[in-house]
């Protein structure tokens, strides 16, 4: 049987007020303002309960994250010859690529010691199995991302001696990093070593071509400075007039950043159809082969807008006639796809600026 909750005639005469009825109000109890204790249980515990697990998470966090960067741990892992040596290579690679995350992992001189040593036993044991040439040619790319010169000797090494073709190309094209890094410090750096100059010379006169196309690349970032070796700038001079493609190229465009005229030949060729196309063709696919091209052609441009603002008193007939017939022919470019408009339209700004300042 249901009743109401509460009976007025079950209340004391004095409580019922006049008219014998009850106001909703005045059945519930009195509101009161809060205490302290009640802000205190309501705000504040919850808060530091928050706050304490936050701690605990940022000090597992920083535990980890040592032990990550721990050079020992690391050198340890890659020796492994299991899949854990990935796993580890992995993680270094992506530590080194987010610089802000760990900012001090690439002036670790310890752990670029270690690699460097690494490295060197992998060299002398020149093993020839994927596995081996897959960890030689992850080491040189690595050691090219620190800022420091802990791994220069073995760079040099590995550019020089190694038995596979492609980790020489990346331990060159690592040194090429190194001294880009150490060009941009505040104040800049310089790589220094008593048989650099002489190694760079070395394999810019090796037969294999692609080793010098990547040597002219590297010369171009090792000559950026005013106080840079005349020698091998003279290299790159000799490089502007190799017989391979891309060895002239590289080189065409590191001497045009220079202001340097012995440029200015390679650099016409590169805006020719033709010879374009002698260049792209050893590329496996048609996409590579667009790619490399509008690469060339990216380059072309780069180069000419440097040769022309670096000689402001010089005309370049056939360097701005070179630039003029790449814009009123690039219809004809259409086998390996369209030219990028960007890359038209930068030719046309390129003649117009020449114009304005003839």
């Amino acid at each position: 049987m249901s009743s109401n909750p509460v009976d007025p005639n079950s209340l004391p005469a004095q409580s019922i007020p006049d008219g014998g009825s009850i106001q909703p109000d005045e059945l519930l109890p009195p509101v009161e303002p809060p205490n302290a204790g009640f802000l205190l249980q309501l705000f504040v515990v919850p808060a530091v309960i928050v706050l304490f697990v936050v701690m605990v998470w940022l000090l597992v966090t920083t535990l980890a994250t040592r032990g990550q960067q721990d050079p020992q741990h690391i050198v340890t892992a890659l020796r492994s010859s299991n899949q854990s040596r990935w796993q580890k290579a992995k993680e270094l690679a992506d530590m080194l690529r987010i610089e802000a995350r760990y900012p001090e992992l690439k002036q670790n001189t310890d752990l670029a010691t270690q690699l460097a040593q690494l490295l060197d036993e992998e060299i002398d044991a020149a093993g020839e199995d994927d596995n081996s040439v897959e960890l030689r040619y992850f080491l040189c790319r690595v050691l090219g991302e620190f800022r420091v010169d802990n791994g220069l000797a073995v760079l040099l090494k590995a550019a020089s001696k190694d038995v596979e073709r492609d980790v020489r190309r990346e331990a060159i094209n690592a040194l090429a990093v190194l001294a880009h890094s150490f060009h941009s410090m505040d104040p800049p750096g310089r790589l220094e070593h008593p048989d650099l100059v002489a190694t760079l010379i070395q394999l810019a006169n090796e037969q294999d071509d692609l080793i010098r196309s990547q040597v002219a690349y590297a010369l171009g970032v090792f000559t950026l400075g005013d106080d840079s070796d005349k020698s091998l700038v003279a290299e790159l001079e000799k490089l502007a007039d190799d017989l391979y493609p891309d060895a002239r190229f590289n080189a065409a465009l590191a001497l045009a950043r220079q202001g340097n005229l012995r440029a200015v030949e390679a650099v016409v060729e590169m805006f020719d159809r033709d010879a374009t196309t002698i260049s792209v063709s050893r590329e496996p696919s048609p996409a590579l082969q667009t790619y490399k091209r509008n690469t060339i052609l990216r380059n072309a441009l780069d180069a000419a807008q440097a040769l022309l603002e670096k000689n402001p008193d010089i005309r370049l007939p056939e360097l701005t006639d070179a630039i003029r017939r790449f814009v009123e022919t690039a219809s004809d470019w259409k086998d390996l796809g369209e030219i990028p408009e960007p890359l038209l339209a930068k030719a046309r700004e390129l003649l117009q600026d020449h114009a304005d300042a003839e």
